[in-house]
């Protein structure tokens, strides 16, 4: 199944996640309409480069916006503020091997707020601000990220071949079990973002003091 729905584009020119010849087949084509998928359906076409592209930059000028709404704001409160965006999964894992799981399987932008913090860019804004001091990356906080990456991503592969099993006419997961699966997974990858936040910072104040 994982080879059926490999990411590569029919003969129209759109990837989709079950393709064409899943459809034709009078077996397979019959049990994923009656299962209430379409083609065409929004659910079943993947995003381009292009659209990933434009994704990725409409998140990036957001995330501007919000450092200068961060900083016009910490300005006004202590007179000088130079914040600088910090990413807790940082670019290395989204450009890497793994990052297509994380933007194109859980729908998850490494701009978005979930996954940044506001560190101070220089020496002014940590004191004036009581900002920790942007350390550029952190190789610690990037290998944990990678290893957990890598298990949400093994537990993601997991349930996708047993709902690709079920969608074929074996017994596996429902679409429904996989899209519970699938949203407890994104969220518990969202809330573990936001419970390192502050052990990061803690241990950028701790070795900045």
């Amino acid at each position: 199944m994982k080879e059926t729905m490999r990411p590569t584009p029919d003969a129209d020119g759109v990837t989709r996640v079950f393709p064409s010849e899943l459809w034709d087949d009078p077996k397979i084509g019959t049990l994923l309409r009656e299962a209430g998928f379409a083609p065409d359906d929004a659910r079943n076409i993947l995003p381009t480069a292009e659209d990933y592209i434009a994704l990725f930059a409409a998140a990036k000028q957001r995330l501007h916006e919000r450092t200068e709404a961060f900083n016009r704001d910490m300005t006004m409160r202590h007179g000088y503020c130079h914040a600088v965006p910090f990413l807790v999964i940082d670019h290395t894992i989204w450009d890497g091997e793994h990052g297509a799981f994380l933007y194109a399987q859980m729908n998850l932008i490494g701009f978005d707020e979930w996954n940044v913090l506001m560190l101070a860019g220089d020496v002014g804004t940590k004191e004036s601000c009581d900002l920790a001091g942007h350390p550029g990356t952190v190789p610690a906080v990037t290998e944990v990220m990678t290893r957990r990456v890598i298990d949400w991503k093994h537990r993601h592969d997991i349930a996708l071949e047993a709902y690709g099993i079920t969608a074929t006419g074996g017994q596996g997961m429902t679409r429904e079990q996989y899209e519970a699966e699938h949203d407890t997974l994104r969220r518990e990858i969202v809330d573990n973002v936001g419970w390192m936040k502050p052990r990061i910072i803690s241990e950028l104040l701790r070795v900045q003091a």
